[in-house]
């Protein structure tokens, strides 16, 4: 069975597929260089520090647009959106979201916290993809027999993303850190989503066990992952 690909860049539809309420999504291009970066709040500018190299505050500029374009869908303008000291964003109240970045794309993705108790997004590039030699250090033992990095890296850049997104939806909830050992992910080839089993509880209402799902989108350039935990029952 060949490989399913998405065609073109990456879209709004990519992001929403698989989430059971509404998101906003802000996409900002990232590879037109000499594009002038979007203005920053104080806070913001405040959390990026006055060593930062051009590059890096363009990046960050641009994610910050492209979380205020996601805000934007649900009628918040212009929030300042600052850095906790986890290096996670800090939304507005009533809002949990994600932002990504690669060297092509700025990405953004909220949601309102009656939906959601966490939103993780991540894009990677798989020409600068985890190694083969990385496989050990991302991968438990059940999961290195399906990305079988022998065989080449892109699997192991799409668990990584994905690895990657849960951790972004998880840690703001009760600022747990997890490490790649962690959650174990289990492809679902008629979903074409990961089944993300916690192996570490991240509180009450996410304890070992607990399993969420990671949409997972595969570009010609690019993987793109993106996981929710839905907001507790009342």
């Amino acid at each position: 069975m060949g490989v399913s690909r998405a065609a073109g860049e990456v879209s709004a539809e990519h992001l929403r597929r698989g989430l059971p309420c509404a998101i906003g999504v802000g996409i900002r291009a990232v590879r037109t260089l000499d594009a002038v970066a979007p203005p920053l709040h104080a806070v913001e500018e405040a959390a990026l520090g006055p060593r930062a190299i051009e590059q890096r505050r363009r990046i960050f500029a641009l994610g910050r647009a492209a979380a205020r374009d996601a805000l934007a869908e649900f009628g918040i303008h212009n929030a300042a959106i600052p850095r906790a000291d986890g290096g996670e964003p800090v939304w507005p109240d009533g809002f949990v979201g994600s932002i990504t970045h690669s060297r092509e794309v700025a990405i953004a993705i909220v949601g309102r916290r009656d939906d959601y108790a966490g939103l993780g997004v991540d894009i990677e590039e798989l020409a600068r993809g985890p190694s083969p030699r990385a496989a050990r250090l991302v991968c438990r033992p059940n999961e290195m027999a399906w990305v079988d990095p022998e065989s080449g890296t892109e699997r192991l850049a799409r668990l990584f993303s994905a690895k990657e997104a849960v951790f972004k939806a998880v840690y703001p909830i009760e600022r747990v850190w997890l490490g790649f050992a962690d959650a174990e992910l289990t492809w679902r080839e008629d979903h074409q989503v990961f089944e993300a089993e916690l192996l570490k509880s991240v509180g009450q209402r996410y304890p070992v066990g607990f399993v969420l799902s990671v949409n997972s989108v595969l570009g010609a350039t690019w993987v793109l992952s993106s996981a929710y935990l839905p907001a507790p029952a009342e």
